[in-house]
């Protein structure tokens, strides 16, 4: 039996990606999961699938964070965790890029992750051992050319994890933050379908391939469940082996293969 049997989490961004395959491991762990997306049409997947609630909304209002922790006691009974997702990507060199994208990126891939945490809290408080998991990226640990919104985002929330797993571990509640590196998503797909950028990922990536949502799914199911109890403050890259790599010479042994 999984440590997340019986156990009630929620989910941002769950209408497809990372989300959705959360949602997809957690429940097939057997626990019960609120998704929240800001599209109602992309939840449509989650109607009919036992132990899922739907909460449509914007996860920059507080309105939304709250519905979520809401939805999690009214209709499962408690709050054991959250998976704090949602996020958007931000491109364009420092100078051409508008500040206009800097403070949307800034205020979905940090300010509304602040949010959740504020409105998971207080209901974390009441179970035990409670866990909030953000989605960071390598892109926060390190940095890429023309992504400077992004970086800047990625690092905020990896510190604001940190930040956070301080003022409340003497609670028993644990804050992480999973990095994926290269990730078929929905995001990254008009990347994945140009062939230089392909190319690049087979030269950068120690294990030469993009990762799955599912492979980070299980991790963030792990972060969650008690089997992690003893984890927090951790920036954990799910990443094929990037952040390994001072990434000054190509993947010479993946282009022997």
């Amino acid at each position: 039996m999984s440590t997340n049997t019986g156990r009630v989490y929620g989910v941002t961004g769950a209408a497809s990606g990372i989300g959705r395959a959360t949602v997809e491991r957690l429940v097939a762990e057997g626990a019960m999961v609120v998704a929240v997306d800001r599209s109602e049409d992309g939840l449509r997947w989650t109607d009919g699938v036992d132990g899922v609630v739907a909460v449509a909304g914007d996860v920059t209002t507080e309105a939304t964070n709250e519905a979520m922790v809401r939805a999690a006691e009214e209709h499962f009974g408690a709050l054991h965790g959250v998976f704090l997702n949602a996020g958007i990507g931000g491109f364009g060199a420092i100078e051409r890029a508008p500040m206009a994208m800097f403070d949307q990126v800034m205020e979905v891939n940090v300010r509304a992750v602040a949010l959740g945490m504020r409105a998971a809290l207080p209901a974390l408080r009441k179970v035990s051992g409670g866990a909030i998991v953000v989605t960071g990226s390598t892109s926060g640990i390190g940095a890429d050319p023309g992504l400077w919104t992004y970086n800047a985002s990625k690092a905020a929330v990896i510190n604001l994890a940190k930040a956070a797993a301080l003022d409340v571990a003497h609670e028993g509640i644990r804050v992480n933050a999973v990095c994926p590196g290269p990730t078929k998503t929905g995001m990254t797909e008009p990347m994945r379908n140009r062939a230089d950028v392909d190319q690049n990922i087979l030269d950068v990536v120690p294990m030469a391939r993009w990762g799955e949502a599912s492979e980070l799914a299980a991790a963030v199911a792990f972060l969650l469940s008690p089997d992690a109890s003893f984890i927090t403050g951790v920036a954990l890259p799910v990443d094929g082996g990037v952040t390994a790599t001072t990434g000054q010479f190509p993947n010479i042994a993946a282009r022997r293969r």
